[in-house]
């Protein structure tokens, strides 16, 4: 799975006015015999360049081109795949997921990282460490993934006297060393959560050394979830208050840089348009930027781009379910 920095690189990409191809593709495991992931490619082709302009197509035609040769030379894996091509700025990313990705292409001045977002927000990362009195495997998945995996070991007095100390002494060693190898666990978990962030920490083994483990680790693992998120942003929205509230009015933070968290439906769906001179984002067709006055270009789904803005400028990005979006 694709890391929040990686993502962050290609949303930043600068193609100096060439266009950007972003496709993502769902694959049914069951559809990869009868490559039913290239009809849907097709289809979302044939959709996207029906509504281009005609200076547009010939350019769109060398990209789907080339997307097209990957693919017969290239079957993807997993259960989605993400492909961002601009043949004049020397881009080419192609990424597989074990996860399914919603099915989606656009062509656009600036690559749409959104769908990457999503799944970033979608999925927990899971730490699992695994340990006795001697011996820890810790690692991480996401989306279906391994991503971080350490074994290692430390020398434990056995419980057993051998005659060189006396049974209590020996009892005390055996267990200091014990308590050293879990604080080592601890702090090795401590520099996972730093690199990777995980959400949820399962212990896995005897109940001894996971009952230890337990009650060495700090109380720092716990997830927000978004219902107390959005609930906060309203509450604390107001005068006084530093959320913001509103499309028109998180647009303007975009603009201004001033965003740290975006939250957004994932049901919100609205034109807008965008400005190549100063980055400004509005909704609707706007012809004429009202700040600096040059032309503005059409964003055919502007809650995508606002959160590949937010990803540019290293702010959170929380997708939000089950609850309306504010516009």
């Amino acid at each position: 799975m694709m890391t929040l920095e990686q993502i962050e690189q290609i949303a930043a990409f600068d193609g100096k006015g060439a266009r950007v191809l972003s496709l993502c593709l769902a694959i049914e495991p069951a559809g990869l015999v009868r490559c039913a992931y290239r009809v849907v490619c097709e289809d979302l082709v044939k959709e996207l360049e029906a509504g281009l302009e005609e200076a547009a197509r010939a350019d769109f035609g060398r990209e789907v081109g080339k997307v097209r040769e990957w693919l017969e030379g290239q079957p993807p894996r997993g259960r989605g795949l993400a492909v961002f091509s601009c043949i004049p700025g020397g881009l080419w990313r192609a990424e597989a997921f074990a996860v399914p990705i919603a099915s989606h292409v656009t062509f656009d001045p600036s690559p749409d990282v959104a769908p990457l977002l999503e799944l970033l927000d979608e999925y927990e990362r899971y730490a699992v460490a695994v340990v006795d009195k001697e011996k820890a495997r810790l690692l991480t998945v996401f989306a279906g993934e391994v991503e971080d995996s350490e074994l290692f070991r430390d020398f434990v007095f056995g419980k057993t006297d051998q005659g060189g100390l006396s049974q209590p002494d020996y009892q005390r060693h055996h267990e200091t060393h014990v308590h050293w190898h879990l604080e080592k666990v601890v702090r090795r978990l401590a520099d996972l959560h730093r690199r990777r962030r995980f959400d949820r920490l399962i212990l896995a083994g005897p109940s001894e050394a996971t009952a230890e483990l337990r009650r060495l680790l700090p109380a720092t693992l716990e997830r927000r979830a978004e219902e107390r998120l959005l609930d906060e942003i309203i509450d604390l929205a107001g005068p006084a208050g530093r959320p913001t509230l509103g499309l028109e009015p998180t647009l303007a933070a975009l603009w201004s840089a001033s965003v740290r968290t975006l939250a957004i439906s994932a049901d919100l769906r609205v034109t807008g348009s965008e400005c190549p001179n100063c980055d400004r984002l509005d909704r609707g067709r706007v012809v004429h930027c009202p700040t600096c006055g040059k032309a503005m270009r059409p964003v055919h789904d502007l809650a995508h781009r606002a959160m590949a803005r937010a990803a540019t400028q290293s702010a959170r990005v929380d997708v939000l379910r089950g609850r309306p979006g504010i516009a």
